[in-house]
């Protein structure tokens, strides 16, 4: 078993501050509203009707990632995922 090294308190709140600080800008980047989801790629654009892009819309406005999956009968689904603090 391994002993772990004692820190002061000062040090504590240093690394608190940090810990809410990272998890701050974790938040942001994962609620951006943006055409370009950050860190991922667009491997294809399509034009879809408006129906379904009111439904993109509402979801993005309710601060879901849109997720896009290809089913075997070859439709492509649209899924709102929740995104924000994992707390």
């Amino acid at each position: 078993m391994t002993t772990r090294k004692t820190i002061s308190q000062r040090e504590a709140r240093e690394l608190k501050r940090r810990v809410i600080e990272l998890e701050s800008i974790e938040d942001l980047r994962r609620n951006a509203w943006a055409d370009t989801y950050p860190g991922g790629a667009n491997i294809a654009t399509l034009t879809i009707p408006g129906g379904a892009r009111s439904a993109v819309h509402t979801a993005r406005l309710l601060k879901h990632a849109v997720v896009v999956t290809l089913s075997s009968d070859g439709c492509l689904r649209l899924h709102a995922l929740p995104l924000g603090s994992r707390k």
